[in-house]
């Protein structure tokens, strides 16, 4: 027997598909510099990842930093990002494969970040990760708010006129944004927060990497097969 429905997943970016790490750090760092703020140590930008992009900014700036001068921080990471260090983005291990695997079952997936969709875009070129093999990519600017708003999530399901079967990524946020749109929440253990970090937030299911994705998949769907 054939379904027509499609199982649904939408996956973070940052820190679940790619190790995108180094870009960001090299990006927030050029911009700091530009506005005559002092640099971060590695750790003190990771550690703040996952959040709206406006949050990271607040918070590697100096306190009474301006709002508008944070604006101008996002944006001159972004666009340092975009025309140089797009090229320092990578996939997480088994990523290319486990993602090929999936959109050949004919599963529908969606790419959900808080990076805007040109950053995107370069993040995925730098890591070679074809675009193809999601429905559709949905960025900071494409909702009205970024996650843990569940914004994304239920664009994903007004385009499909379905809900969506799972949300997967790495921060407490991608987990708080599903819990927020009633989607189940499957945490990988690829970034930067804890196991304990994780449970706190309650996802349905917490992995260690994308490796056992399918394996679990199949055992949610079973012998249904999709056209």
């Amino acid at each position: 027997m054939f379904f027509k429905k499609r199982l649904i997943i939408c996956f973070d970016l940052d820190s679940t598909l790619l190790n995108s790490d180094k870009a960001h750090i090299k990006s927030y760092n050029y911009a700091l510099r530009k506005l005559g703020f002092p640099e971060k140590k590695s750790r003190e930008i990771i550690e703040h990842f996952g959040k709206p992009h406006y949050l990271v900014g607040k918070a590697i700036t100096p306190e009474h930093t301006s709002w508008e001068k944070i604006a101008k921080l996002t944006k001159i990471h972004d666009d340092i990002l975009i025309k140089e260090y797009w090229k320092f983005s990578k996939t997480l291990p088994f990523v290319k494969d486990i993602i090929k695997r999936l959109y050949n079952k004919k599963y529908h997936l969606y790419i959900l970040s808080n990076c805007n969709i040109k950053v995107i875009f370069a993040l995925l070129k730098g890591a070679v990760l074809n675009k193809k093999y999601f429905k559709k990519i949905i960025g900071a600017d494409k909702v009205e708010c970024s996650k843990p708003c569940p914004a994304a999530i239920l664009r994903a399901e007004k385009l499909e006129k379905h809900k969506v079967d799972f949300m997967v990524g790495d921060s407490i946020y991608d987990i708080i944004a599903a819990n927020n749109a009633k989607v189940k929440s499957i945490g990988v253990l690829t970034g930067c927060y804890t196991i304990k970090q994780l449970k706190k937030v309650k996802p349905f299911k917490i992995i260690k990497n994308l490796k056992t994705l399918p394996g679990f998949l199949e055992k949610v769907v079973g012998n249904k097969k999709f056209y």
